[in-house]
C-alpha cells in the first residue's frame, strides 16, 4: 500500500504546481475586452461529441470561471445538477439571458454528433465549416470530446476552436504538442498521463496480469479508452491486455446492453482485473450494476475511468477532484484567445487534484478489504451500490 500512496503524492504536487499557475494567470488583466471590440459582444458557439455528464459539468464549469474573471455576469441561476448529461438546456438559458456586455451564447450556434453516421458528421462539419467560414457570426468555438474536436478543428477556417474533455488531444491530432497547440486557431486542455496513472494506482494495489479492457475498435474508441497509455504500461509492468469491442454511440440501447453483457461474461472468464473506459455516447450509468455481476461472481476488481460508475457499482476510480480549478483555466485561455486572436502560444497543461472513490459494496462482493491506507486517502467512499 505504501506504493499506492507514493503513487498519489506527485499527483498531488503536480496538481498544487498546476492550480498556482492557473492562480497566478488569473491575475493578469482578463476582466476587460481589447479596444476593438468595446460596444460588441463577443459571439460564442457549441459544438459536442454526444450527450456525456463530462461535457455538462466542464461547460459549467467555464461559465463559474468566465464569471469569476468578470467576463460573465448574472450567472447566479445558470441551470447545472451534477450527473446531468444534458447541455441544450443550459445553453439555451446562457443564449435567452443577458450575462454581460463582454459575450453572448448564440441560439443557433448550438452543435451535437450525438448519434449520427459518418456522413451526417461529415455533412454536420461542413455546415458547421460554411457558418465559420462564411457567414463569420461566431467568434469562438467550445467544444466537448475527442470526436467533435477533430471534425470542428480544421484548417477550412480561422475561428478560434478551444476543446475539452479529450482523452489524448495530441494523440487524436486536434493539436500538435502537449503544453502548446502549435496550431493558431485551436486550443486543447492537456492532462497528460491521467490514465495511465490510473492504471499504475490499479497494478499497485492488485498487481494483475491479466487486465480486461472494452472499448470501440475504432480510433476515437482507442483514443477515449486512453489504449496508447495502457499498453505502454502493459509493456512496462508485463501485463497482457484482454480486449472485447462494442460499437459506441448506438441508438439500440438494449442492443448496447446485451453486448457489453456478453463481452463482459466473457472477459471475466479470462482476466484478473478490469478496467473500464469511456462510452459517453451510449449512457451506461443505468447499466452498471447488471453489468458489474460477472466480475462480482469472478471476484474480479473493477477499476473504472470515471468516478461516477463508482457510485453503481465498480470498485474504485482516480478521477478529478472538480471542475472548477479546469473551469478557471480554461475561461483564462478563452478570453486571451479572444483578445489575442491566437492561441498558439497559449498554455495547454492543466492537472487537478486526484480524487479518490471507492465502493465498500462492491468490495465486499468479490471479497476484497480495503486497507487503512487506502481507506485513509480515499475522498469519497459509497457504503452501497446505488441505482441510477
Amino acid at each position: 500500500m505504501r506504493r499506492f500512496i507514493a503513487k498519489l503524492l506527485p499527483l498531488l504536487m503536480l496538481a498544487v504546481f498546476f492550480m498556482a499557475t492557473a492562480a497566478a494567470a488569473s491575475g493578469k488583466d482578463l476582466s476587460s475586452p481589447p479596444p476593438q471590440q468595446q460596444g460588441k459582444k463577443w459571439r460564442i458557439g457549441y459544438c459536442e461529441s454526444t450527450r456525456f455528464v463530462n461535457y455538462a459539468e466542464h461547460l459549467y464549469a467555464l461559465v463559474r470561471g468566465l464569471t469569476a474573471l468578470g467576463w460573465l455576469q448574472g450567472t447566479e441561476q445558470f441551470p447545472y445538477t451534477p450527473g446531468q448529461e444534458d447541455t441544450r438546456t443550459m445553453w439555451e438559458w446562457l443564449a435567452s439571458h443577458n450575462v454581460g456586455p463582454h459575450m453572448e451564447f448564440a441560439a443557433t450556434a448550438y452543435y451535437s454528433y450525438d448519434g449520427t453516421s459518418q456522413p451526417a458528421q461529415k455533412r454536420k462539419t461542413d455546415e458547421i465549416t460554411r457558418r465559420l467560414n462564411q457567414k463569420k457570426d461566431i467568434d469562438l468555438m467550445i467544444v466537448m470530446g475527442t470526436v467533435a474536436g477533430k471534425l470542428v478543428a480544421n484548417d477550412r477556417h480561422n475561428v478560434p476552436v478551444m476543446v475539452f474533455s479529450t482523452s489524448n488531444a495530441v494523440a487524436a491530432g486536434i493539436v500538435k504538442a502537449v503544453d502548446t497547440s502549435g496550431r493558431d486557431h485551436v486550443w486543447a486542455h492537456m492532462y497528460p498521463n491521467r490514465f495511465k496513472r490510473q492504471i499504475e494506482v490499479f497494478h499497485d494495489t492488485f498487481a494483475f496480469k491479466r487486465l480486461g479492457m472494452v472499448y470501440e475498435d475504432s480510433p476515437a474508441g482507442r483514443a477515449l479508452a486512453a489504449l496508447h497509455d495502457a499498453e505502454a504500461l502493459a509493456r512496462e509492468r508485463k501485463f497482457k491486455i484482454i480486449r472485447s469491442f462494442v460499437q459506441d454511440n448506438q441508438q439500440d440501447k438494449d442492443r448496447f446492453f446485451n453486448e457489453m453483457l456478453a463481452a463482459h461474461r466473457k472477459l471475466a472468464g479470462e482476466v484478473d482485473a478490469m478496467y473500464m473506459t469511456i462510452y459517453p455516447g451510449s449512457r451506461k450509468f443505468a447499466m452498471l450494476p447488471a453489468l458489474m455481476e460477472p466480475f462480482y461472481a469472478k471476484k474480479i476488481p473493477v477499476f473504472t475511468q470515471l468516478k461516477g460508475e463508482v457510485q453503481f457499482g465498480a470498485l474504485m476510480s482516480v478521477a478529478d477532484a472538480d471542475f472548477m480549478g479546469i473551469g478557471l483555466f480554461g475561461a483564462e485561455a478563452i478570453v486571451s484567445a479572444l483578445k489575442n486572436g491566437s492561441t498558439r502560444n497559449l498554455p495547454q497543461r492543466y492537472e487537478s487534484t486526484p480524487y479518490i472513490v471507492l465502493n465498500l459494496e462492491a468490495a465486499r462482493k468479490i471479497g476484497y478489504r480495503p486497507p487503512f491506507d487506502i481507506l485513509l486517502v480515499a475522498d469519497r467512499i459509497y457504503r452501497t451500490i446505488e441505482r441510477p
